[in-house]
This record gives C-alpha cells, sequence and structure tokens, in this order.
C-alpha cells in the first residue's frame, strides 16, 4: 500500500511538472504567433496629403486680368470682347455677365409673318493668379462665352452657334499677351479666339 501511494505522489509531481512546464511554452507560442501576424500586417502608407509644402502666404501685390474673345465669322469684321478683372496674389476673382437679346427669325416661307424671341448671352469668367518666384504669374481660370450671333448681328441667319466653355491653368509672363485658345464652330467656319494678358500692378 505504502508502495503505492508513493507511487501515485510520484506520478501527480510528473504531471504537475509538466503542465508547469506547458504554460510557458503556450504563452512562447502565442507572442510568437501575435509577432507573426504584425509582421504580415501591411505597412501604411504615409498621407500624401501631409508630404505637400504649406502654400506661401499670399504678397500684397494685385494683378490685372484682361481677357480678349474675338468671334470672326467669314470675311467680314470680327466681334471682340473685353472682359478686365483684378485680383490680389492667390485671391479668387469672378464676374458674372449676363443680357437678353431680341433675334428676328428668318420668315420659314417665304412671305410668310416675321417673329422674334429672346435668347440669352453671357460672359463668366473666374480667375485666381498666383506669384512666382522668377516673377512670373500661375494663372487658373475658366471662361464660359455665350454669344447670340457672330458679328453683333442680331438677325437671325441660322440655328444657335456654338458656345465656348474653356478651364485652363497657365504660367504667364507679366504684361507679355498669349493667345490660350482658338476654337472652331463645327457647324460653320466661325472661329473664337482668346487672348490672355495678366499684368503685375506694382
Amino acid at each position: 500500500m505504502k508502495k503505492t501511494a508513493l507511487c501515485l505522489i510520484g506520478v501527480m509531481v510528473v504531471v504537475a511538472v509538466a503542465a508547469a512546464q506547458s504554460k510557458p511554452a503556450a504563452a512562447r507560442g502565442t507572442r510568437a504567433e501575435q509577432t507573426e501576424k504584425q509582421e504580415k500586417q501591411p505597412t501604411p502608407k504615409p498621407d500624401r496629403r501631409e508630404q505637400r509644402a504649406p502654400e506661401p502666404p499670399p504678397q500684397p501685390v494685385n494683378v490685372k486680368i484682361e481677357f480678349t474673345i474675338t468671334d470672326q465669322t467669314g470675311p467680314g469684321e470680327p466681334a471682340k470682347k473685353v472682359v478686365s478683372m483684378i485680383a490680389g496674389d492667390r485671391q479668387n476673382a469672378s464676374i458674372r455677365s449676363t443680357a437678353n437679346i431680341r433675334v428676328t427669325d428668318e420668315p420659314s416661307v417665304a412671305g410668310g409673318p416675321v417673329t422674334s424671341h429672346y435668347e440669352e448671352v453671357r460672359i463668366n469668367v473666374d480667375a485666381r493668379p498666383a506669384l512666382l518666384k522668377d516673377g512670373k504669374i500661375s494663372l487658373n481660370f475658366g471662361l464660359e462665352y455665350l454669344p447670340t450671333t457672330a458679328g453683333g448681328n442680331i438677325q437671325r441667319t441660322s440655328s444657335r452657334l456654338s458656345s465656348l466653355n474653356e478651364r485652363m491653368g497657365l504660367i504667364v509672363e507679366s504684361a507679355k499677351p498669349m493667345v490660350v485658345s482658338q476654337a472652331a464652330d463645327p457647324a460653320s467656319d466661325r472661329r473664337i479666339t482668346v487672348e490672355l494678358t495678366a499684368t503685375i500692378l506694382r
């Protein structure tokens, strides 16, 4: 009996020691798994917005911006529209010009009644200049030009002529004119040319 009791006590001691040794091993295994999972996780990409250099403060300088729109149809005298604005460095400027023009329609048949209606015409300009270190100007602008007929003629001779809608970002020299666009009407020989002049006002 005593030998049996001693054997049981010895078995229990061995089991206790084995259990105590297995716990650190299990803990080490759990830590190893956690480390492996962390290594497998993708490295977060840096935020590009944080890498951009902050925009310098605006200078106390104004810029005069002038758009000349030349509307040419055929060999006749072209119609010209000039839009001028002044904007501070890195400041937004907008112009909205709208009118209603009475247009006379040609009769559908010879000797038929003459009718007329009103059409909206508009010139909208948005611009934002930014002075550069070399004395040049970075200019972002949008231009919408919706005329009624070319040459200022209010006699209807065709369907609605094309409009011009453009948005650009350019680097220009102060007081130096630049032709920024030349658009052709897909339905006629009409051409619309836009010339831009930006001048730094000291």
